[in-house]
């Protein structure tokens, strides 16, 4: 408990040191980590509406295998690879002006956890603190290279053994990188970011196979962590810890199985997508009366909450829910008042951010199954599908496409927005859109 008192004043000292450096921080040339700053998936500029394989394209790179999205800062690109022949992971370094390869690294680890069929050991993002390249792979660990490449530390673990793989990405949260470790060994990892010893670790044995990336934010002087909760299991939840020491201090329960998304913040409120179970591809394929007939039973919910509280507080912080328009896998976006959600089939829901009112739905004229979570700027909202389609739309209170653009393979990674310039991963290359 000494412990992690003397971590807690520490982190609360040099909380407003690094909020001030912060400032200084050009943040148009930085997208740090999963879907961004603060994990909202807004970036900035005025990125193109109509691209493809031969229209804005800046650079194209071939990529490895793998699902991270890219991410941005100080002029360089980093994303993960597998090679499947070697049984490999590697990490790589791309300029951004021009799509040259810097460097790439590599690591072996004993054995590659199995993951879900379009899953990847390369699925977790990597974060970066403009000081630091911080990468996860559920078969090997977590390595932090210096923006040569250099390794300055590892932390081994244990193969996860996720049904499904590991994929939630780390973050960094003042001082310390945090990690949702899921699997057989379930927890939430505070490390000290320098050097990668922990400072905290939480069970949440409760919760073994969650698939969220956690959320760092701050309210009434109180910097959190969000995580949602995705086992098997029925009631799931929401939980916030204490960044400084992670102790649970809130929580909304009951929530169904199988959540994978990422909560996102605005307007002072905690969004979350709650799916309910989600049957395979192959099932819904060949019998799709009978898969429309389990979801429609199902328990889903898109839910809005107020900060604060102690314990349990579903009767008194949820702000409003709805069980309409709910994700399977794609995020929710908050952006300029509205919180959009994306459903597979290429179907959109608008609501009030504050209110849950809903403002539209409708379908985007895209079909197929949706994986990467929508990212804005310049008051436009980017989606992509696994078919490789992006879609863009006009942010405002009517469905308008403004355009549908194919590239030349799947899409499943989150892109990337960065002063202007779209980054979007398929399954083979790495692209840099820009006007």
């Amino acid at each position: 408990m000494q412990r992690r008192s003397s971590i807690a004043l520490l982190v609360t000292l040099l909380w407003s040191c690094l909020t001030g450096a912060a400032q200084n921080i050009d943040k148009s040339a930085a997208w740090p980590q999963f879907r961004g700053p603060a994990s909202s998936g807004i970036g900035t500029g005025k990125p193109p509406v109509e691209f493809g394989p031969g229209n804005k394209v800046l650079w194209r790179v071939g990529v490895g295998a793998g699902l991270s999205s890219p991410v941005i800062w100080g002029g360089r690109v980093f994303l993960t690879e597998f090679d499947r022949g070697s049984k490999r992971l590697a990490t790589v370094c791309i300029d951004h002006r021009t799509g040259k390869i810097l460097w790439r690294r590599t690591v072996v680890p004993e054995t590659i956890e199995k993951v879900h069929e379009i899953s990847s050991p390369a699925g977790s993002t990597p974060v970066t603190d403009g000081e630091r390249l911080y990468v996860y792979f559920g078969s090997y660990g977590l390595i932090a290279y210096d923006r040569d490449g250099n390794t300055l530390w590892e932390r081994r673990f244990p193969n996860p053994e996720n049904p499904y793989g590991a994929v939630a990405s780390p973050i960094v949260a003042v001082e310390l990188l945090i990690l949702n470790h899921q699997g057989k060994e379930a927890y939430l990892l505070g490390l000290n970011r320098r050097d990668g010893k922990t400072v905290w670790k939480t069970d949440r044995s409760a919760f073994q196979y969650g698939w969220s990336t956690p959320v760092h934010w701050r309210h009434d002087g109180v910097d959190e962590i969000l995580v949602l909760g995705g086992d098997f299991k029925p009631n799931q939840r929401l939980m916030a810890y204490n960044l400084a020491d992670g102790t649970e201090r809130w929580w909304i329960g009951g929530l169904p199985p199988c959540g994978k998304s990422t909560p996102v913040v605005g307007d002072g409120l905690v969004f979350f997508a709650a799916p309910d179970i989600m049957l395979d591809t192959a099932f819904e394929k060949e019998n799709p009366d009978r898969a429309a007939q389990i979801y429609s039973n199902n328990a889903s919910r898109v839910t809005a909450v107020r900060p604060g509280g102690k314990g349990e507080v579903n009767q008194t912080h949820i702000v409003w829910s709805e069980t309409k328009g709910v994700p399977g896998v794609p995020s929710p976006l908050h952006y300029e008042g509205r919180l959009y959600t994306f459903l597979s089939g290429g179907i959109v829901f608008s609501r009030v951010a504050k209110t849950g009112a809903l403002v539209f739905s409708g379908r985007l004229g895209a079909m197929g199954y949706y994986y990467a979570s929508p990212i804005a700027a310049d008051h436009k909202i980017f989606i992509a599908s696994e078919e490789g389609v992006v879609v863009v739309l006009e942010a405002n209170d009517q469905l308008t496409v403004l355009a549908r653009n194919t590239l030349d393979g799947a899409i499943l990674a989150t892109p990337a927005i960065v002063d202007g310039k779209i980054y979007v991963r398929t399954a083979t290359h790495l692209y840099a859109f820009g006007n």
